[in-house]
């Protein structure tokens, strides 16, 4: 079990290997642990601090590329700045998906 989230700098291969299961995700799906998030937050302060990118725009950015790897349950976000792309690795037991009310309206 992975412990933390990691910031790579190259695609992660989960992205380019054709036989793993990639499903796209909205940041409305996904619910992050509390430590995850407050781990994100200054991870993507770095990033923006870095790069001369605000903290919103990369937050809004990281916000619209979301991918679960159903193979290893991975999340995968990836950041768009204007030089490269990062990427962030956030490990299984960091997130979940939002359980969706099963009310009937």
């Amino acid at each position: 079990m992975e412990s933390a989230l990691t910031l790579r700098t190259t695609v992660p291969p989960e992205l380019s290997d054709e036989g793993l299961v990639l499903h796209h995700v909205s940041v409305f799906e996904v619910e992050f642990g509390s430590g995850a998030i407050d781990t994100m937050r200054r991870a993507m302060r770095e990033v923006a601090t870095q790069t001369g990118v605000s903290f919103d725009d990369v937050m809004l950015g990281l916000s619209g590329h979301m991918y679960w790897v159903e193979n290893t349950g991975k999340l995968v976000c990836v950041i768009p700045l204007p030089e490269n792309d990062l990427y962030l690795e956030v490990p299984e037991d960091f997130w979940r998906i939002r359980e969706r009310s099963r009310a009937t309206h």
